[in-house]
């Protein structure tokens, strides 16, 4: 199982690694390499609630209802006037009440609107799937709104994570950023 998260994490953060740097975009048949632009980077450690549809089935867990701890990294580059390209990497940890590592990574693109309204799709690994039919990556969806406090900053974010077998999980989730 730490095999599976270990090879999981590598590979997310090697996706990661190649696709921000080779972001570019036309405007007036002119292209520009968004390499050279900069990034905002936050971080942060994030814990909420994680409710997994039918997870009570497996014989790992008790109850579908779970606590959930991880960290974040956001990137975002400054689009001019409201709207924000967004770059999230997500490693979240669930299950830790109920005496079960269920871990997951996550890596989201979407938009920020006015610095506080957040947007993403994207991919969620898991090396536990309580189907038992190998379901290990899936969508993620996730909408939240980033309140500024001084230096900090909080986040609140509610994730959605289909599955095709109705094993689907929900999740909300607050922490700081700095």
């Amino acid at each position: 199982m730490l095999k599976k998260f270990i090879g999981l994490c590598i590979v997310l953060c090697t996706i990661i690694h190649t696709l921000v740097p080779t972001i570019s975009y036309a405007k007036n048949d002119e292209v520009y390499d968004l390499a050279g632009e900069e990034w905002t980077t936050r971080k942060g450690m994030r814990f909420g609630y994680t409710y997994a549809n039918k997870a009570d089935t497996s014989n790992r867990l008790e109850s579908p209802h779970m606590v959930s701890l991880g960290f974040e990294m956001q990137q975002t580059m400054h689009g001019g006037d409201w709207l924000d390209i967004l770059y999230i990497q997500n490693i979240m940890i669930s299950g830790i009440d109920q005496s079960v590592l269920a871990p997951s990574a996550n890596v989201l693109v979407g938009f920020e609107i006015n610095e506080a309204l957040q947007i993403g799709v994207g991919v969620n690994g898991t090396i536990y799937d309580p189907s038992n039919q190998e379901h290990y990556f899936h969508l993620v969806t996730a909408v939240g709104w980033t309140q500024q406090a001084g230096k900090f900053s909080v986040p609140i974010h509610v994730a959605y994570i289909p599955d095709v077998k109705d094993y689907y999980r929900f999740a909300v989730t607050t922490g700081v950023n700095w």
